[in-house]
């Protein structure tokens, strides 16, 4: 878990999937972009975000930040993952065993919202 998340807000966060287009489907696909994969987002992934993983931000490149500026030429093909077709990203359950300020040994549990199940802690 990254940046000090819980457990789930850890599940929660909005994910994202890198995939390859078969050479059949790259060879027709209108917006294949220079590379033979997607980047498949789910929903809740700022517009903006996907806008500069797709190259199209109308940011100038000469007033921009280097990392900016990489965003602006990287012409992924970015897709959209909505309801059903978010099952690609995946599911998990997550039981993380912190100590607490007072040396207590405590349990912390996330269960995924894209899937049914539950995460509990076995002492």
């Amino acid at each position: 878990m990254l940046r000090g998340f819980t457990p789930q807000a850890a599940l929660d966060a909005p994910r994202f999937c890198i995939a390859s287009r078969n050479v059949e489907t790259y060879a027709l696909d209108s917006i294949a972009s220079s590379s033979p994969s997607e980047v498949h987002v789910e929903e809740g992934v700022p517009e903006e975000t996907c806008e500069k993983l797709r190259g199209n931000s109308h940011t100038n490149p000469r007033l921009a930040s280097p990392l900016t500026r990489l965003c602006i030429a990287m012409g992924h093909d970015i897709r959209t993952a909505k309801s059903f077709g978010r099952g690609m990203l995946g599911r998990g359950q997550i039981i993380q065993k912190l100590t607490d300020p007072s040396g207590r040994l405590i349990w912390a549990a996330g269960s995924d919202q894209r899937g049914d199940g539950q995460a509990v802690a076995q002492i």
